[in-house]
């Protein structure tokens, strides 16, 4: 039990630094890890509680870089697409929705990488891929590819972007873990494992924050390229093994 809250308190650590530098990827980290110590059913409970503190604690910092009005459509919106993909669940297998995840996030990062942009008041597309986010979180729970692409193509600067997916993630974290413990999902070791990792969650968020001033913007883009194809290779992994 002790080794085993050591070694989640510094998963998690790890986790929020690589989350307050790049955005996102706090689950992309710590879920494969997680799971390799506690069971797969806290290891979701945990990434999800802690995931929730961080990103509520850059908002909390940063809420004057929130671009609100594109935050509020997309959290609005991926609530919405969140009950489809508890349909989607029932009439797809994982390893189909796994498949169909990995290759949509090669072809966001091969748009991204060609510049691709959009304007920001194109309200639409802010709808439509904030549900599809939203579809992802419950199916497969890896709603971050398609928020990056769609924030990075409005040609945000890395602080408001990381600031207004910390918002948009807040928002779907609580509603995520909302769905969990509805369908019975908790138990107490996963919170009394996320309750304890709290502070090095917190340590890790104030180290990464302060990373960030040595990360160039190229670094930065470089940096989000390498936690999205991971994502999509990850995936893939998990769908065939």
């Amino acid at each position: 039990m002790v080794n085993d809250l050591f070694a989640v308190i510094v998963i998690i650590c790890v986790a929020a630094i690589l989350q307050s530098i790049s955005g996102f990827g706090f689950s992309l980290l710590a879920m494969p890890l997680l799971s390799v110590v506690v069971d797969i059913r806290e290891a979701v409970v945990i990434a999800t509680i802690c995931g929730i503190f961080t990103n509520v604690v850059h908002v909390t910092k940063d809420h004057h870089l929130v671009e609100r009005s594109i935050a509020r459509r997309i959290s609005l919106s991926a609530i919405l697409g969140m009950p489809l993909g508890v349909l989607l669940l029932s009439v797809f297998s994982a390893t189909q929705m796994r498949v169909c995840i990995s290759a949509v996030t090669l072809v966001l990062v091969l748009m991204m990488m060609r510049k691709f942009s959009l304007t920001v008041e194109n309200k639409t597309v802010d709808i439509f891929l904030g549900a599809f986010s939203g579809v992802l979180a419950t199916s497969v729970s890896t709603n971050g590819p398609p928020l990056i692409f769609l924030l990075q193509s409005k040609r945000l600067d890395p602080s408001h972007l990381r600031a207004t997916l910390a918002y948009v993630f807040t928002i779907s974290g609580c509603a995520s873990f909302a769905v969990l413990m509805a369908a019975g999902k908790g138990s107490v070791a996963a919170f009394q494992f996320a309750l304890l990792s709290i502070p090095s969650m917190y340590l890790g968020t104030l180290l990464g924050r302060r990373a960030r001033s040595a990360v160039t913007q190229e670094a930065f883009q470089r940096l989000t390229y390498v936690l999205l194809l991971t994502t999509a290779a990850s995936t893939a992994l998990a769908a065939f093994f």
